[in-house]
C-alpha cells in the first residue's frame, strides 16, 4: 500500500505517551486499534480518522493541538474521495432519479452459490453487517476485512442477494472488484454507464463527480470487493447521502482507515461449523470417517476456502461409492503441502480480481499472491514465524523479533498485510494455513535455532513465573521439540531440565519424561557430569510425583554419587535432601535423619539455602511419623513462615498440607479443613494436580472420620479424575480405600470391595 512522500512525525502525541508509560499496544488497546496504527500516527505515516482522534482526547485528556491531532489540509498526501458534487445535490431528488421505476443490479455482481440454506457459521456475522449498513441517516462506510479465503467475498455475496438487503436498498447495488492491480478509471466508467453517466469523461475525478450527481438521492448499496490499496478502494466512495459502501480487503488498515473503524473481521469457522460445511460439501465422507473428517477440519484451522477445495475433492473420491477409494484421499489430506496444491477449476464468472481467467483456485495461489507483494525482508520473517505453533497459539512481539531478526516495522508489514493476526496486547497468532505455506517454503535451520535459544532462555529467567510459563508452554515445548530434532544438545539439556519443574507442577508428566529422557541420553553421550546429576535430580522428583519411590531413590542415589565423585556439593544437598523425603516417608526414620543431617551440615558450610525450606519440612515428618506431633509442629511453623517470606507458593501450599494433617491428629477437624481449603486454593493458582489431588484425599479422610460419607464421595470425585490424569498411585490408592470405606458405611459392599481391592493393589505397587 503506497504512503505519501510529505511524512510529518507528531512527536507531540509520541511524548505524550512516552511520558505517562504507555506503550504503543496499550494505547491502542484502549481505544480498540492495532499497535501498528499508533506507531503510524506517530511516525505521520497516517492521520488517525475522527473516530480515533475523538478517542485519543479522552484518552490523554488533552486538547487536540496538544496531540498535534488538527487535521491539516493535506495530511500525507492521501486524500478521501472528492464529494464536491454532494455538496451541491439539493436534498430532493436529482434529474438522474427522477422517474426511476426498476433498482439497479450491477450485472458483475456474483450469483450466489451458497443455496437456501445459506452460509455455514456467519449468520451472526450477516446480521450485525445488516445493522451496520443500515445505520445512520448519512452515507454509511463499512469493511469485512480478515484472512485470504476466510469467505469475506462469500459474505459479500450472500448479503447482497438477501431479500431484506435488496428492500432497503431499493435502488439497487452496484460492484466493483478490485484486487491488486485494478483498472480504476474503467470500472468507474462502467458503473457510470450503468447509471446512464455520458461516456465523455477522460479522468478518474470527472467520473467521481458525474457518478455521484447521477446517483443522487437514490438508496444504493456500493461494494467495493478486494481491496489492495486505499487509493483504489476511495476512488469508488461515490455514493449520496442514502447510500452504503462496503469494502472486503485482506488488510486490516485498509478496513479502518476507509471505514474510520466501522469495520467487522471474519474469522475462520470453528471446529463444529466447519464439520457441517464439510459435511454439506462431502456427506459421505463425514459419515464414513467421522474423527478423520474432524481432525481435517482442524488441520486447516477452519478456512472456509480450504474447506469447500476440500469438500469438494472428496466428494468427487465418495462418487465412486468405493470407500478405500475416500478412505486414501482423507488420509492424503493428511500433508500441509497436498492440501495446499489442491485446486479447482474456476468459471470465469467466479474468478477473483486480479487473477488470469483461466488460474485454478488452490490455498497456495490464493495466499501466495499476499506474499508476492511482501519485500524480501517482510516476505523472510513470514518463513521465519511459521517455526511458532500455528493458531491459536500465540507469541510475543518479542519472540517474534528475536526468531526473525528483524526489527519491529517487518512484523507491523506482516499485520498490514493480513498475514500475521494481532491477537491481544503484544501477542500474535498465524492461521494454520498460512504458517503450512511460509513452512512449505522455509529453508535453513536458523529461525529454529533462534527460536530455541530464545525460549531456553526465557524459562531460565522465569523458572517459578507460573502465569508466563503457562502462556509460552506450546512455544517452549516447540523449542525442545527443534533442539531434539536439529542436534542442539546443550540447548536441548538446559532447556529440559530448566522447564521439568513446571510441567511436573502442571501434571504433565509424560512430557517431562519424555524431555528427561532426551536429556539424560545427551548427559551420557557427552559425559557432562554435571547435566546428568541435574537431569537425574528431575527424573527422581517426576518418579516422585508418579509415586514411584523406588525409581526416585535409585536416580538420587546415582546423582549423589555422582555429585561426591565430582566434588559438587551442591549437588549432594539437593540429592541428600531428596533421599531423607523418600527415607520419610517408607518410614526410614534413623536414616531420614541422617541424610538430612548431612545435607544441613554441607548447606552451612557451602552457603546453599535452596532447601532450607525442605530440610525443616522434612525434619518435621521425620517427627511426626515418631509421634513426636509438637516439634513436627514447631518445625513445619518455622519452614512455613520461611516459605512466605520467599512468596514461594508451591511450598507454602505443601506446608499448610502438613500442618492441617496436625490439625486432623489433635481432632480439630474444622482448623484442619480451614488449612487445607487455603492449601487447595494456591495449589490451584500455579496448577499443582499433583497437590489438588492429595488434599481431596485428606479432605475425605476427615469427612470418613465425621462419618459425612456423602461428602467423602463427594470429594473423591474432584481428588480421583486429577490423580488418575497424572498418574500418581499413592493418591489414586488413598482415595478409592477412602471410598471403599465410605460405601461400606453406606452398607453398598459389593461396590465397597472392588474400590478397596484396587486401592490396596495399588498400595503394593507404591
Amino acid at each position: 500500500m503506497n504512503e505519501g512522500k510529505n511524512v510529518v512525525p507528531n512527536q507531540r502525541l509520541s511524548d505524550e505517551r512516552i511520558s505517562r508509560g504507555w506503550s504503543q499496544a496499550y494505547v491502542a488497546k484502549q481505544i480498540d486499534a492495532y499497535a501498528f496504527m499508533v506507531h503510524r500516527w506517530e511516525h505521520g505515516q497516517t492521520f488517525p480518522g475522527p473516530r480515533y482522534r475523538q478517542k485519543l482526547l479522552q484518552l490523554f485528556n488533552k486538547r487536540a493541538e496538544e496531540l498535534g491531532l488538527v487535521p491539516r489540509d493535506t495530511d500525507n498526501g492521501v486524500q478521501d474521495t472528492p464529494h464536491e458534487a454532494l455538496a451541491a445535490l439539493p436534498h430532493k431528488a436529482t434529474p438522474g432519479s427522477v422517474g426511476l421505476i426498476e433498482p439497479l443490479y450491477d450485472p458483475v455482481i456474483p450469483s450466489s452459490l451458497i443455496g437456501p440454506v445459506g452460509l455455514v457459521g456467519r449468520e451472526d456475522l450477516l446480521q450485525k453487517l445488516k445493522e451496520r449498513l443500515y445505520a445512520g441517516e448519512h452515507v454509511v462506510l463499512s469493511a469485512i476485512n480478515g484472512l485470504p479465503g476466510v469467505g469475506k467475498t462469500a459474505l459479500a455475496v450472500e448479503l447482497v442477494h438477501n431479500r431484506e438487503v435488496r428492500a432497503y436498498f431499493r435502488d439497487g447495488v452496484l460492484w466493483a472488484g478490485l484486487g491488486p492491480v485494478p483498472n480504476v478509471a474503467g470500472l468507474l466508467g462502467r458503473w457510470g454507464t450503468l447509471l446512464g453517466v455520458a461516456p465523455d469523461h477522460t479522468n478518474i475525478e470527472g467520473w467521481q463527480k458525474a457518478i455521484t450527481a447521477a446517483i443522487g438521492e437514490r438508496r444504493m448499496l456500493l461494494v467495493i470487493d478486494d481491496a489492495w490499496e486505499i487509493e483504489h478502494a476511495l476512488a469508488f466512495r461515490v455514493g449520496g447521502p442514502n447510500c452504503a459502501h462496503l469494502i472486503t480487503t485482506r488488510f486490516p488498515v485498509i478496513a479502518h482507515r476507509f471505514s474510520r473503524g466501522e469495520t467487522i473481521e471474519v474469522h475462520e469457522l470453528d471446529e463444529d461449523d466447519g464439520l457441517r460445511l464439510l459435511e454439506r460439501l462431502a456427506p459421505e465422507a463425514v459419515r464414513s470417517e467421522p474423527e478423520e473428517a474432524r481432525a481435517l477440519v482442524r488441520s486447516i484451522g477452519g478456512l472456509p476456502l480450504a474447506l469447500n477445495l476440500i469438500g469438494k475433492h472428496l466428494y468427487i473420491q465418495s462418487y465412486s461409492g468405493q470407500p478405500r477409494r475416500l478412505h486414501m484421499a482423507l488420509q492424503g489430506l493428511r500433508s500441509a503441502d497436498q492440501r495446499l496444491r489442491l485446486t479447482q477449476p474456476q468459471a470465469p464468472a467466479f474468478t477473483s480480481p486480479g487473477r488470469p481467467p483461466d488460474a485454478p483456485l488452490s490455498l497456495q495461489s490464493v495466499i501466495s499472491v499476499s506474499d508476492q507483494r511482501l519485500g524480501e525482508a517482510a516476505r523472510s520473517a513470514l518463513r521465519a514465524l511459521s517455526v511458532f505453533p500455528a493458531k491459536p497459539n500465540t507469541f510475543s512481539m518479542e519472540a517474534a523479533l528475536a526468531v526473525c531478526n528483524t526489527p519491529g516495522e517487518t512484523i507491523a508489514t506482516l499485520i498490514e498485510a493480513g498475514l500475521l493476526e494481532q491477537s491481544d496486547a503484544d501477542r500474535y497468532t498465524l492461521h494454520q494455513t498460512i504458517a503450512d505455506y511460509a513452512r512449505l517454503h522455509h529453508t535453513g535451520t536458523d529461525a529454529e535455532e533462534r527460536m530455541t535459544a530464545y525460549y531456553v532462555s526465557l524459562v531460565e529467567a522465569h523458572e517459578l513465573d507460573y502465569s508466563i510459563l503457562e502462556q509460552e508452554t506450546t512455544n517452549v515445548l516447540a523449542a525442545l521439540q527443534a533442539a531434539f530434532e536439529l542436534g542442539m544438545q546443550a540447548m536441548l539439556l538446559r532447556g529440559a531440565n530448566a522447564f521439568s519443574h513446571f510441567l511436573q507442577t502442571r501434571g504433565l508428566f509424560d512430557i517431562a519424561g519424555q524431555h528427561l529422557k532426551r536429556a539424560g541420553h545427551v548427559a551420557r553421550s557427552g559425559n557432562d557430569t554435571s547435566g546428568l546429576i541435574t537431569t537425574l535430580l528431575n527424573l527422581g522428583r517426576l518418579a516422585e510425583k508418579r509415586g514411584d519411590n523406588a525409581t526416585a531413590q535409585a536416580c538420587y542415589l546415582e546423582g549423589l554419587l555422582l555429585a561426591r565423585q565430582s566434588g559438587n556439593s551442591e549437588r549432594q544437598c539437593d540429592s541428600l535432601t531428596y533421599l531423607g523425603g523418600i527415607a520419610v516417608r517408607r518410614g526410614e526414620l534413623k536414616q531420614a535423619a541422617a541424610y538430612s543431617q548431612e545435607a544441613l551440615v554441607l548447606s552451612e558450610q557451602s552457603g546453599y539455602y535452596k532447601h532450607s525450606v525442605t530440610l525443616m519440612r522434612s525434619l518435621g515428618s521425620s517427627a511426626f511419623f515418631q509421634g513426636n506431633y509438637a516439634d513436627a509442629e514447631v518445625y513445619w511453623q518455622k519452614a512455613l513462615a520461611l516459605a512466605r517470606q520467599q512468596n514461594h507458593p508451591e511450598r507454602i501450599s505443601a506446608l499448610l498440607e502438613n500442618l492441617g494433617a496436625i490439625a486432623v491428629n489433635r481432632g480439630d477437624y474444622e482448623q484442619a479443613k480451614e488449612i487445607y481449603h487455603e492449601a487447595i486454593t494456591l495449589a490451584r493458582q500455579i496448577g499443582q494436580s499433583e497437590r489438588i489431588s492429595s488434599i481431596f484425599a485428606n479432605l475425605s479422610e476427615i469427612a470418613l472420620r465425621q462419618k459425612d460419607y456423602a461428602q467423602v464421595k463427594e470429594y473423591v470425585q474432584k481428588g480421583l479424575p486429577i490423580a488418575r490424569q497424572i498418574g500418581h498411585l499413592e493418591i489414586i490408592s488413598l482415595l478409592l480405600i477412602n471410598l471403599g470405606e465410605a460405601e461400606i458405611g453406606l452398607e453398598d459392599y459389593k461396590q465397597a470391595g472392588d474400590y478397596l481391592e484396587e486401592g490396596l493393589e495399588l498400595a503394593q505397587q507404591v
